[in-house]
């Protein structure tokens, strides 16, 4: 059990690090100032979102040690087991950019 647990740890770590890489490399398209100029930023957000989604889909879908549950005994069918993954890594990569955005408003503040 402990292993499990050990490698289910692991696998999220994995997937809050490349969270932050994917993070860092879509939030770096969107930092160009006529791209943040033509876009609201409800659209902004959304357009970003689905960019992160798709690239999340693209990185499991290339990976196969980008699965949630690789290395632990838990069976799951693959479309579904890759899907889970996706969304999981799409959301760490959200949280990374909720969490900068906290800090950013925080310092603002001071």
């Amino acid at each position: 059990m402990a292993v499990i647990v050990t490698q289910l740890w692991n696998n999220l770590v994995l997937f809050f690090t490349i969270g932050v890489f994917l993070e860092l490399a879509i939030s770096a398209i969107f930092s160009i100032r006529l791209i943040d100029e033509l876009l609201s930023s409800t659209l902004l957000r959304s357009v970003k979102n689905l960019l992160v989604l798709l690239a999340a889909f693209g990185l499991c879908a290339k990976m196969e040690q980008l699965r949630l549950f690789f290395g632990t005994k838990i069976q799951l069918p693959e479309f579904v087991h890759y899907i889970l993954s996706s969304l999981v890594l799409a959301r760490m990569a959200n949280l990374v950019h909720d969490f900068w955005g906290y800090l950013r408003s925080r310092s603002k503040n001071m």
